[in-house]
This record gives structure tokens, sequence and C-alpha cells, in this order.
């Protein structure tokens, strides 16, 4: 089927062009924009990345330098005040105008006189306290005018306001001396000297009789240590609030521990309003000492939480005065500023906007009584009875419940909420299922904003349940808050519940904001800093809040919720024919993470789509199998050969892992480490303990002497199957004749030295006939081992599934003689190998050794009348060491007859070597001196030159050389040298390494 044509319209064409650059420029435009905006959201940090710092008020400032409040001092250059800021006072000097240069730069002099200076002129640090300070400006516009402020906290632990005498003020640098000075400035008139507290007036009438009660009930409290309430504590009273009418009520002390009842005034008083009145709009309510609530923090916490929708208690301070009645008089005492903290029941409910609901907890009265009878018998706190003093086994309290349970309807929402706790108690239910997790979690995250994590588990829980949801809530109550938290604290019953833990990141992140603490801090600050005036009144220092912990506690949340590392992820393997990568990842939050891909450093997503959601709970590992792209090897193209291909472990540096932690939207990367641990860890840690274990008691070849410090090996042949293990402080006698077969891997390992003398006619044989055996470890021997007629055959390096040597026989760190004797046919590495010892050989052969003949690493000693014959690499390889050769065979060696290395001395006299590759080599900053030097029929007589860059030149000395059928003499670098009979040798090569190991002369070291 043919497809017809269009026929070309020219006009149409012209009309298109321009139609179309407009729309091409559009799409250009979008896309930039689009890109800038991605750029620019991505490098812009977000909130919970960024240190939490509040916004310092200015405004108050502001009302302050307007309305010239608590200036003591008034001049053309500058104006000075005092104020007081959340219990703090600070001193600030205010500059209208443009600053000078030393207005900028000049420290603020600020010297205090005291009235009474007794106490500070013992300390000896001067007559006056040192303020002095140096500040940055803070700028304020004020009536569209510029004015310069610099603040400091005007407090000393030495000093009171009403106890200063005068004020020094000045600015001066140590170059030029004084640029501002006023003495002698007085603060007697401050209104901030004479603070009045304006709170509500709650006077309480008693009489003399029932308050005698109540302070017996104290009395003993204190010396039991513990309050425990019963019914007939009540006493008859009446109380006014604000000088309004006297409303009767019944009283009782309240508190657990006496530190409610420790002031010799403020007692902590449960009050409860009789028939149908009200104090204050409350008919239950408690007044207590303000610190028992650390002052204004339980008050700021319940507006907050109050404006969040969670149940919180409305929370007041008053000026209590006590009046004590009798028939003739009537007494009054002065209280002063107590908390006023409303109670459980109705009217809390109905004051957070909830329908009429139970109120539950937990009875503490067993654990209380559990406790009295410990102190009462001055025990120690393992005396308590731990299963009262669980919270979560104590009986639920249920507030009002003469009114519950007489009323069937309440009665049933008290059988489903007493279920329902009950059901979290003991795990059939989650809390998610029970509680308004919205709401929870709001809660749970404002008490770790606020350090209050007092009030969010054990036995302080108060519990709303709403029969409108069918629902619990939680309630505010003793969040003793104010203090820097250590870890994220939860709510009890909370335990490894997803959507709870989602739930609280999304409202952690949410109240750690900068925004969300600033908008209420900024909200309530003037009510703040008037509470602060009136209890400073009476408290002092010590009520004074530091608005500071709440920029902790944001901070250390948004550690915990945005860690540096929340993952840590490692490959376990990855097999690219079947498209799969595998990786252990550990969650080391304390929240639930979510896995979404693996992705490129350049953004390429580089795995598919996961089956199922990748979850990985809080604090547990994960082995996760990645699916990956079959366009996954383009993203790795190698730069020689233009190919796609994976090389490990470069490439891996290339790939991260996506991830987000659930309740997050933001996206994470993690790099990946190119080993993980072995899965199989805990067998080969068995493994490695077993290899540790003595074994030497199962054979039947060895006897302990009569000291018990020998181990004596009997004449004979044995077979070892398996690795033999012998503990340190013994000493291995081995009788002549004694020979030994390995087998199937084993080795002998021995940390005590070894005593091998076999004769000429009955030598000490030590051998591998299946060629199945391992070979010979003495490590770490207190005494010396003497080795004599003893043969090494066909024997391979001590190993495991953990752990090899390189040796068919290894000294470490164990003095050692060795004589007579023959080292052949090794299957591995080195024939000998001596590490960190000292050690003499005489009159032995090494023969068919399978690489270097003798390896020795940082050792000292003499090898005399020694054969070398065959060796498969070096026939003497030693690095670190200084040894002595004397009279000395090398045959046929198939890299090196003698190579010395790192540093390295060699000394000696009488060298043979015959055939072979190389004769000397002296390398690193080694040296080598011979005399009496024969070498025939090798390929290079001599080489010197550094091969490893920390280290520097070889050196060789030769005295009396005899050199035939040689086909190169020496191959000298640079900087190395060689000297033949006092004559130096020219070097021959910048770069004798690219000669070596193989490519010209040895054998290849690959």
């Amino acid at each position: 089927m043919k497809i017809k044509q269009s026929k070309f319209n020219s006009k149409t064409y012209i009309i298109f062009i321009p139609i179309l650059l407009v729309l091409i420029l559009w799409s250009i435009s979008i896309n930039n924009n689009s890109n800038s905006s991605k750029q620019s959201k991505f490098e812009q940090k977000q909130d919970i990345e960024k240190e939490t710092k509040l916004t310092k008020r200015r405004y108050n400032l502001i009302d302050i330098i307007e309305l010239e409040k608590g200036v003591i001092h008034k001049d053309s250059v500058c104006s000075v005040i005092l104020y007081n800021e959340l219990g703090t006072t600070n001193i600030a000097f205010i500059y209208k105008g443009a600053l000078a240069q030393e207005e900028v730069t000049d420290k603020f002099r600020l010297r205090v006189e005291l009235k009474d200076s007794k106490a500070w002129l013992k300390k000896n640090l001067g007559e006056k306290i040192n303020l002095d300070f140096k500040s940055k400006p803070i700028e304020l516009s004020i009536n569209n005018k510029l004015v310069y402020v610099f603040k400091k906290v005007f407090e000393h632990e030495n000093m009171e306001l009403k106890n200063i005498k005068t004020v020094i003020i000045g600015r001066y640098n140590n170059a030029s001396g004084d640029s501002y000075f006023v003495n002698g400035i007085r603060i007697d008139s401050l209104p901030l000297l004479k603070i009045d507290n304006n709170l509500k007036k709650f006077n309480i009438y008693l009489s003399k009789n029932k308050f005698k009660k109540i302070e017996k009930k104290r009395n003993s409290a204190l010396t039991n240590g513990v309050l425990i309430t019963e019914e007939g504590d009540l006493v008859k009273a009446a109380v006014s609030y604000n000088k309004l009418e006297r409303v009767k009520v019944d009283m009782r002390l309240k508190g657990d521990l006496t530190d409610h009842l420790n002031d010799p005034k403020k007692w902590s008083f449960r009050i409860i309003a009789k028939g149908d009145k009200t104090i204050n709009g409350l008919r239950k309510l408690s007044i207590q000492h303000p610190k028992t609530r650390r002052y204004l923090w339980e008050w700021l916490l319940n507006k907050v939480l109050k404006d969040n929708d969670i149940i919180a208690l409305k929370y007041d301070f008053v000026d209590v005065d006590l009046f004590l009645s009798s028939k003739d008089s009537i007494e009054n005492i002065s209280i002063g500023i107590m908390a006023f903290e409303e109670s459980f029941d109705k009217i809390l409910i109905e004051n957070n906007k909830r329908r009429e609901g139970l109120i539950l907890g937990f009875d503490e009265s067993l654990i209380w009584n559990d406790r009295s009878q410990q102190m009462k018998f001055n025990l120690a706190e393992n005396s308590l009875n731990k299963s009262v003093q669980r919270f979560r086994e104590a009986p639920i309290k249920l507030y009002n419940e003469s009114k519950v349970l007489s009323n069937p309807k309440l009665s049933k929402q008290f059988d489903t909420a007493k279920n329902l706790i009950n059901g979290l108690r003991n795990k059939k239910l989650k809390i998610s299922e029970v509680f308004d997790i919205d709401k929870l979690t709001t809660f749970v995250a404002l008490s770790n904003l606020f350090g209050g994590y007092h009030g969010i588990s054990g036995r302080n829980l108060r519990i709303y349940y709403n029969p409108i949801t069918n629902k619990l809530e939680p309630m505010s109550w003793d969040s003793y808050s104010g203090r820097k938290i250590e870890k994220v604290y939860n709510y009890s019953f909370s335990e490894n519940d997803e959507i709870y833990n989602k739930k609280l990141l999304e409202k952690l992140e949410l109240v750690s904001n900068s925004d969300f603490i600033s908008s209420f801090v900024e909200k309530y600050y003037e009510e703040l800093n008037e509470y602060s005036l009136n209890l400073e009144s009476e408290f002092s220092n010590r009520s004074k809040m530091d608005l500071s912990i709440l920029e902790y506690n944001s901070n250390f949340i948004k550690k915990a919720i945005y860690p540096s590392n929340s993952i840590v992820s490692s490959l376990v393997d990855y097999d690219l024919e079947s498209n799969k990568l595998n990786l252990s990842i550990k969650n080391v939050t304390d929240f639930n993470i979510m896995i979404k891909n693996l992705i490129h450093k350049d953004g390429k997503y580089l795995t598919n789509r996961f089956d199922s959601i990748q979850v990985i709970p809080s604090k547990t590992v994960r082995k996760i199998s990645f699916e990956l792209k079959e366009s996954f090897l383009n993203a790795f193209v190698s730069k020689k050969n233009k190919k796609g291909e994976f090389r490990f472990p470069k490439d891996l540096k290339k790939i991260a892992v996506q991830y987000n932690m659930i309740g997050q939207n933001h996206l994470r990367q993690e790099k990946i480490i190119p080993f993980s641990i072995d899965e199989n860890y805990e067998d080969k840690v068995a493994e490695y303990k077993n290899s540790k274990s003595p074994n030497f008691k199962s054979y039947e070849f060895i006897s302990i002497g009569k000291n018990k410090k020998e181990l004596l090996f009997k004449s004979g042949s044995f077979v070892l199957d398996k690795t033999m293990l012998i503990p340190r402080g013994y000493q291995l006698i081995i009788e002549a004749g004694f020979s030994l077969d390995f087998k199937d891997n084993a080795s002998l390992i021995s940390h005590s030295s070894i005593q091998s003398n076999g004769t000429k006619e009955h030598p000490i044989r030590f051998y591998s006939s299946d060629s199945s055996g391992g070979g010979i470890f003495i490590t770490d021997a207190q005494d010396i081992s003497i080795v004599s007629n003893t043969i090494f055959s066909n024997l391979s390096n001590p190993n495991s599934d953990i752990w090899e040597l390189s040796g068919a026989v290894n000294f470490h760190e164990t003095e050692v003689e060795i004589r007579n004797s023959v080292f052949e046919e090794n299957r591995c590495e080195d024939g000998l190998n001596i590490i960190r010892s000292k050690f003499l050989m005489d009159s032995n052969i090494f023969k068919n050794t399978k690489s270097d003949a003798f390896d020795g690493d940082f050792v000292n000693g003499t090898i005399a009348n020694c054969q070398f014959i065959n060796s498969g690499n070096d026939g003497v390889d030693v690095s670190g060491s200084t040894i002595i050769l004397n009279n000395i065979t090398f045959e046929n060696p198939l890299d090196k007859a003698i190579s010395a290395g790192e540093n390295s001395s060699i000394k000696g006299n009488k060298i043979h070597i015959n055939g072979g590759e190389i004769g000397i080599v002296s390398k690193d900053l080694s040296t080598i001196d011979f005399t009496g030097v024969t070498i025939n029929k090798t390929r290079l007589g001599f080489s010197s030159f550094q091969k490893k860059s920390e280290f520097g030149p070889g050196k060789i000395t030769i005295t009396d050389l005899k050199m035939t059928n040689i086909e190169s003499d020496y191959l000298i670098e640079t900087g190395s040298s060689l000297t033949i009979d006092n004559v130096v040798a020219s070097t021959v090569s910048n770069k004798v390494i690219d000669q070596m190991y193989g490519k010209n002369y040895g054998k290849s070291s690959k």
C-alpha cells in the first residue's frame, strides 16, 4: 500500500516557522527555570539540616528603648539600660546613628562596686567585679531611624542587684586606652530592684486543729520518706481566689516523695470544692511549690500542647496566704508564690473541648507502700518488690470512680477503655490501634522538645478515653520539662509499631523546626517575661527560664531523625550474569527505613522497581537483593576501551543506596562498603577459638615429663591427621628416630620451644607422605629452640579457612638454632620462614623448594656452611634484617641467590653461586658487604636499586670477586651503588626495576 504524500505549501511553512521558534524558546525557558528551581531547591539546606537558633526578640528591646525603661545612664554618646528578660538581667548600650570605628571595635568596660564587699574582697580579685566584654552590635530600626545595641548578661555569682553601690562603664582598647568613660553610676532607683509580684491572691482558711492534723501527716511522711495518702486525710477548709467569695473545700497533702513537703511553708495540697462551687472555674486543683514542676516550663508546655489540640491542664501561679483560726485569734501566714494546677475531672475534659469521657492512669499505691516499707526498715533499693514496682503490672486507676461505676453508660465505656489498655499491656493490641495516633505522636514529640519525658512513660501516664472516636488520647501531667534530652523518648507501649514510628518521625520534624519553635516563643514571650518577673521577686535566679534548652533539644531531635549516617551498607556479592547485586544493610537509627533504589553518582537509577517495599526496621540488619537494569554496565564506561564494564571495587564507589526514613520525604544516599560481615562469621569465630584450644593430651605419642613442663615425643612413626596445638610454658622434647606424617592439612602449632635432636643414624622426620599435610609453626616461646639432624620434607604452610602462614617451617619471636638439617620439597612459598627472631643455622641443606628457600623478616642471625639447591625463587631473601653468611653455596636459583630488601644488612664471606638467574641483589636502603665471592653461569651478576618509594637506594660492596660465564655483570640504578675491589661500577639505568622481576632478568613476580 502506498502512503499518499502531502503537497508542500510554502505559505504554511513560512507561517509555521516563527510559531515553532516561539514554542522552542518557551520550552527552553521553562526547562531552564525548572532546572534552576530544582538546582536551587537542591542546594538550599532544609531546616532539618540547619542548627536551630531562636530569633532574638528585637521588638522587646525596641519597646524598652522607646519607653526608656531601666535607663541607668544617658549622654550624647549613648544610653545604658538594665532590663529583665525571662528572669535574666541584661545590660544594653544603645547608640543612635552611625557608629564610629572605635565604637564598633573597642571593648566595653563594665566594673561593679558592691555596697557590702567583704565576701568579694576575700577572693583577692580586686575591689570591683570585672564584667568587661566585647560584642557585635544588633541593628534595630526605631521610628525609621537606625539604632545599634550592644548587650550582655548582667549577672555574677557574687553579685546581687540590691547590693550594687555603683557601676563604671566605658569603652577602651589595649593600644590607645579609653575612648569613653563614665564613673559612679547608681542603680538604686531602678524599678528592677523593687519587684513585687502582681499575681492573683489565693487565700486558704483553716482551723488550727485541722492544720495540726495536716502537719502531723507531713512529719510522718518526712520520717518515712514517702507520703501515703488515705481517705481520712481530707480536712474541711475554705479558699478564695482573687478576693472573690470563699468556697468550702476538702483538702489534704499531695505528692509521693517528700520534695512536695520539704519546704518549711510551701507544702503541696490537693483541693476539692464542695457542692457545685468552683475555684477559678475548677472543682479540683492542686497548689505546690513551683520548683516541683520546674517553674515556668510546665506553664509553657501546657500552653503549647493545648494550641496543638492535646488535652492540657490549666496551669498558673498564685500568691498564697494561709489563715489559721482558733476561738480567740486568726494567724496569717504568707506562703508566697505557688503553682496552681488543674486536676483530673469532667471540667478538665470540657476545658479541652472534648465530650465527657473517662480519665485513667495507673494506681501507684502499691508502689509507694512498698517503697515506704523499704525506707521504714532502712533497706537497700534491691529490697523493693520488682513485680510491684513495675507499672505495667499496676492496677488501672479510674478517676471519679464512684460516678463512673454507678453510671451504666460510663461503666460500659470503662470496660472498653480498660480492655484497650490491657490489650496494650499484654501486647495483643498495638498502640496505633488504641490511641489517636496523631495526637499521641504530637504529644510525644513536644514532650521531647521540652525535655518533658517524665510525663510520657511509666506511672506518670494520664489517659483520656474519647467515647466519640473510641480511642485513647494522651493527657499532659507532671512533665518535669526544661531538661536537655539524651535520647528520643517514646510513649510507653509503643514498641514495634511501624505506624507510630512513622507518625512520630513526622511530628518530631515538625516540632524541631525553627519556625515552629519561634512562633510559640513569640506568642507567649510577653507573658513569660511577666511571669519571670513575678517569680524572680521570690525565687531570684532559681526560676530563670533558659530557652536555649529548646534550641538544644531541637538540634538533638534533628540529629536523631536526620543523622549523618542512617544506614551502613556493605556488599555481600554480585552476579552480573543474572543482574543481581546483594547488600547487607543495617539501620542504625531508632526509626524504620525504606530502601528505594541503587543510584549512580550522576543520578541514574541502576535497579528495576522492587516487587515489594524494602523496609528495614530500627536497629536491624537485612540482606537485600537488588535487580540490576540490563543497561547497568552502560553506566560504567572505561576510558581506555570505551566499553561498559564493572570494575570492582573501583566502580562500587560510584554507587549509592537511595533511601528515606519512613515518615520523611527526604531522599538520602549512602555509599556502599565493598565488604560485609561474613554470614558464617560465628562458625569462623568458633573455628578460631578451637584453633587456640590446646589438644596435645589426646595424642598417644606424647607423654608429660616428671617436672610437668616437658612434653616427650617418643621414638617411632606416627600420623598427624588434625592440627596439634601446644600452649606456652612447655618444652617439646623429641627423641631421635621420631617420625611424624602430616595428613589432611594437619599442622603442628606450638607456643613452646622445640628440642628436635636427631642423630645421623636416627634422624627426626617431619613429612607428608600423600602431600596433604600442613607444616610447623613455633611462636612466642620462652626458651630457645634447638633443631639438629631433622628432615622437613614435602610440607606445606600451616593454614585454615581463617589464617595461614607462608613457610613450611616457621619460627616467630622465638630464638632458634638449626644444625645438620634438611628442608626439601616444600609445597608453599618458603621452605623456612623466621620472623622477628634471633637465629643460628649451620650445615643445613635446602633443596627443591617451591619458592624461597629461606625467608627472614626482621631477624638477626648467622647462616654458615649451608647449601641452597634448586630454589624455586630466591635462595636467601631477607627484609628489615641483619644477618651474616659464611661459606654458603647456591645452585641454580630460579630468581636470586641472595636478596636484601627494606633496610637490611648482610655481611659475609665465601659465597659461591653457580647457575640461576641473578646472583646478588640489594634494594631499598639495604647494604651487602661480602669477601670472597664466586659467581658462575649466572645471567645477571649484581643488581642494586630502589623498589619502594618509602625507602631509598641499595648498596653492594664486594672484595675478591671471581665471575665466569656471566651474561651481564651488573645492573645498577642511579643513586644505588656497586663497589668491586674498591672500584665503583657505573650506573646503568634510572629504572632498573623495569628490567627486573621477569621482564629481562629474574622470575616474574606476578
